[in-house]
């Protein structure tokens, strides 16, 4: 157990999905970390996990779209949390559309935005 252990206990933050598109490639994951980070300019922080295809994916990726679930989304959040794109094509059990730079938006999610990548930070798994 560690000090942030109580202080992580009582969190129960939104989710999201996540999706990027690059050299012919598109993948999304299931991202729960992730915050506003800026008010003027407005700018939005994710954290993808370097053990996933989407990180790849979003490396040489101009834009990452976010979509913000909701509680009946719980279906797309184990899909795209359950399932890794090395070995399914997760976007064919969707309907999605491709969005600003080809990054896959997916048509059941209501609250979404594309935003261009600004930098890149490694940090976290």
């Amino acid at each position: 157990m560690t000090e942030l252990d109580p202080f992580t206990a009582v969190l129960d933050g939104p989710v999201y999905v996540v999706t990027a598109a690059s050299g012919g490639e598109r993948d999304g994951c299931l991202v729960g970390f992730a915050s506003q980070c800026s008010i003027d300019p407005p700018r939005f922080t994710v954290w993808l996990s370097i053990a996933n295809r989407t990180y790849r994916v979003a490396r040489e990726a101009e834009c990452l779209t976010v979509h913000l679930l909701r509680r009946d989304d719980r279906a797309l959040a184990e899909l795209f949390g359950g399932e890794t794109g090395d070995e399914v094509d997760k976007f064919a059990r969707v309907a999605w559309r491709p969005g600003e730079a080809g990054s896959p938006v997916l048509e059941q999610v209501p609250i979404w935005f594309t935003g261009r990548i600004e930098g890149r930070i490694e940090g976290g798994d």
